[in-house]
């Protein structure tokens, strides 16, 4: 199930917010990785998560980006339709 790592020190000190996750999904193996120094054999299927995480992250920016460019235009419709309405109550 779990391969020797090499080369990393299993008690630095600082703890990353993706370990916080792994340990919150399965402490055992992020003891396992962590203190014991044993790695994951499934490496493929991790590198697939990690790409598929990017690649969502991908989506809700652009989603972000345009439901800001939405609300932009938004306001650009209201003035122009304020602006409409004051020439024609100007008439």
């Amino acid at each position: 199930m779990m391969e020797r790592s090499s080369g990393e020190d299993p008690r630095q000190e600082t703890i990353s917010a993706s370990e916080l996750g792994r340990y919150t999904y399965c402490a055992r193996a992020w003891w396992l990785e962590r203190v014991c120094g044993l790695a994951p054999r499934n490496l493929a299927a991790l590198q697939l998560g990690t790409r598929r995480h990017e690649a969502h992250g991908q989506v809700v920016s652009t989603a972000q980006h345009e439901a800001s460019l939405a609300r932009w235009l938004l306001v650009l419709a209201i003035l122009l339709g304020a602006a409409l309405i004051y020439s024609l109550w100007l008439k």
